[in-house]
This record gives structure tokens, sequence and C-alpha cells, in this order.
């Protein structure tokens, strides 16, 4: 018999048993199904997250954080010896070391750093426009920082005015009649002090942004707000209070390879601080996200897993019911490679033409899903599309579950092609 002939026969051998084939089939469909949908959701959430990153910019930026040496009282049950110089600040229960100004300088005077900027702690109490005023969040801006623009455009980081980017959200609640009419316009932005006083300033808008992973819905200001802000809610307060930062923003020369960097990262470790780039904390997302994904494909595994019992269950069934026709075949000549190869053909026909419809199913939910999450819990984040379904990795989930189905069919296939044509002849 030839290699097509064993094909068409496995073909055809499925159609005979239409019932059996297709709960087995089922079973194989549902555990393809669900590890495409949740490969797909991984690559989906994945490939937004390094679009974010490569559209952010700011390469050349560290975030820089006093390296916390205990969690505090509370959580820490070894008794600790008091050090009267150790720099800490005091927040709820627990003590977090902060970075100060002779920190800011010491980070300064690293090599390759070429300047850094404490993270101001600005609360923002409300921003209005005349007798309107709204809650508000706002993040300090940083150079080189690429924010989706839907009109004007980012605030200069760096600049001495006072700008701020508004979200969607606060356009239309301002007064203003479009995104390009708010900008340009002046609002007041307000921030209370430690006695209660409302402190305000008066803001230019020079952008409205859209909604990103990054940022959020906060708004964007410059430096010098955050800073004078900063300054006037805490006037009065004693300097080894004012003056602690939680988080320093530092830029480094870009030119430098990767191997400098880690050895500019190791440098400021060694000083007591921990340093990050944009990348490495949306990569602890994508570890998330990963993290979760395979979770998910455990029970895509033991769905898979419960298949290849059906596959195994079927084609058991199959070598019994055909014992006569296997002792034939081999009475006329084919071989017990060839007996091996129908069966497990068979299996893998099974797994193929599963993870085929399984991979249409997935292309249908996952479009439908994705129009659905935009529309709703998503529809603030533009471009994210929930379900992605990138040909490799498919053609890899596809190749996976036709392997599986292939393991799980030679305990069988072996069966039959080891059978006496004699004795199967004589079956009844």
């Amino acid at each position: 018999m030839k290699y097509r002939d064993i094909f068409l026969s496995a073909n055809g051998n499925l159609r005979k048993s239409k019932l059996r084939t297709f709960l087995t089939s089922s079973a194989v469909f549902i555990g393809a199904l669900t590890l495409m949908l949740t490969t797909g959701v991984g690559y989906g959430l994945r490939t937004y997250v390094e679009e974010q990153v490569n559209a952010a910019g700011a390469k050349d930026a560290l975030i820089i954080t006093a390296k916390q040496e205990d969690a505090g009282p509370v959580s820490n049950d070894e008794a600790q010896e008091y050090d009267p110089d150790a720099k800490a600040s005091g927040f709820g229960f627990t003590q977090m070391v902060t970075i100060d100004r002779a920190d800011i300088e010491e980070i300064r005077s690293t090599k390759h750093i070429e300047g850094v900027d404490p993270l101001y702690m600005t609360a923002v109490e409300y921003i209005g426009n005349g007798n309107k005023k709204y809650k508000a969040t706002v993040t300090q801006g940083l150079e080189g920082l690429n924010i989706p623009i839907s009109a004007g455009r980012t605030v200069n980081a760096n600049g001495k005015a006072y700008e701020v980017t508004l979200t969607p959200s606060l356009v239309q609640p301002l007064g203003f009649d479009s995104a390009q009419s708010a900008v340009g316009k002046t609002v007041d932005m307000a921030f209370k002090n430690a006695s209660g006083k409302i402190i305000t300033f008066p803001v230019t808008v020079v952008g409205v942004q859209e909604k990103t992973f990054i940022q959020g819905n906060a708004m964007n200001i410059s430096i010098s707000l955050a800073r004078d802000a900063f300054l006037k809610t805490t006037e009065g307060q004693p300097d080894f209070q004012r003056y602690q930062y939680v988080t320093a923003v530092a830029k480094f020369d870009d030119s430098i390879s990767d191997e400098q960097l880690q050895a500019l990262k190791q440098d400021l470790d060694k000083k007591g601080f921990s340093a990050s780039t944009l990348e490495d904390q949306l990569g602890i997302v994508n570890a998330i996200i990963n993290g979760i994904t395979t979770f998910l494909n455990i029970f895509a595994a033991i769905a898979l897993a419960a298949a290849s019992f059906g596959i195994v269950n079927t084609l058991l069934m199959a070598v019994q019911e055909r014992t006569r026709e296997i002792g034939l075949m081999k009475a006329l000549g084919m071989g017990r490679r060839k007996i091996f190869l129908l069966f497990s053909l068979e299996a893998v026909l099974i797994g193929l033409w599963s993870s085929l419809f399984a991979l249409g199913a997935a292309n249908i939910i996952g479009r439908i899903g994705s129009n659905i999450a935009s529309g709703t819990i998503l529809k603030d984040f533009e471009g994210l599309e929930l379900f992605s379904f990138p040909a490799l990795p498919m053609l890899t989930v596809m190749g996976i579950v036709t392997g599986i189905a292939f393991i799980a069919s030679t305990l069988p296939a072996r069966r039959a092609s080891r059978l006496n044509p004699i004795e199967a002849l004589r079956y009844e």
C-alpha cells in the first residue's frame, strides 16, 4: 500500500465511526482552543506593552530609589539595633529609606550620569476653570518621554513655564468644546499644604493626551510646576523632613553600551541605590503576564491530557474492531511499519483537524472578545488588542497538539502492528 493510500485509508476510517471520532475530536478541540486563547491573550498583552515601551522613549532615564534595608518593625520579627545615621522617613507604621539632597549630588557625580531630578510628591487638590473644579492626578514630566497626544504637544519637562497635558475626560467638564480648543488655555491647579491652605497655580494647557498603559489617567506636568508646588506646600517644615524624596530620575549617556549600563547600575547599587530603566520596570509586567498565561496554559494541558486518553481509547477500540482487517492486510504483505503508520496517522489527523478548527474558532472568539473589551473595560487604552494570534506561535500550538495526538496513538498503533496475522484472521 502506497503512502497516499495509507493517508486516504486513515481519513476514511475516521469517517466510518463518525460519532466516536466527533467525541474524541471535540475533546482535542477544547484543549487546543483553550491553549490558543491563553496564548493569544499573552501575545496581545505583551505586544501592547512592547509597543508602549518602544513608543515611550526616555530610554536614557534611570528611576532611582534608596535601597530598602528592611520592611520595618511591623513585618520584621527580629529585633534590630537602632542606627541614628540611617536615612528614613515614616510612612504609616513602617520606615522607608528615602533620598535627600546629599544623595542627589552623589548620584549626579556618578560616572555616565548627566543629570538628576528628584520626583516631587505632589498631590493635586483640584484642577479648575472658573467655578468648575475637578479631582485629578498628575505625574512629573520626564524629558524624552513620548506620550500619545491627540491635540497640542507634550510638556516641556525642563522648561520654566507651568505646563500640563489634560486627559480626555477633563476636556469638556472644564468647559472646552474640543481637545484642540483647550490647547493654549490657562487653568488653575490647586494644592493643599500641611495647614490646610489651598495654593493655586495658573497652568497652561499645552496638549491633550491619550490614555496609555504607562501614563494611565494621570496628567503630565512640567518639573518646574511639580517643584514649586512641592516647595510651597511643604513651606515651614524642617529641612530634614522637607527635602526627603522617595524617587529620583537620572539621565545617563545614551551612547554607553549595555555592559556599561549594567556597570552603572552596579555602581549605584554599591552607593545604596536601586536603579532601573523604564524598560526594566515594564519587563516586570511582562513577567507577570507570562506567569498568568503559564498558569492558564496548565488548564489547557489538563484538557489535552484528558483528550489524549480519549485518542488511546478510540484507537484501541478501532484495533479490536478491525483485527481481521489487520490480519488480512498483513497476509497481503503490508509490513509492521505501515500498519503502525496507518493507526498513528488516524490520531495525527484527529489532532490536525481539531487544531485547525480550534484556530478558526480562536480567531473568531478573539476578534469578538477584543471588540467587546475595546468598547468596555479597555476602551481607554488606544491600540490594545486583547487577543493576538501570530502565525508562528499558532503553528507551534498546532504542532504541539498534533504531537500529543501522535504520542497517544503509539500504544494502540504498536499493538496493531504486532498482531499475528494468522491469529488476527481467526479473530471473531
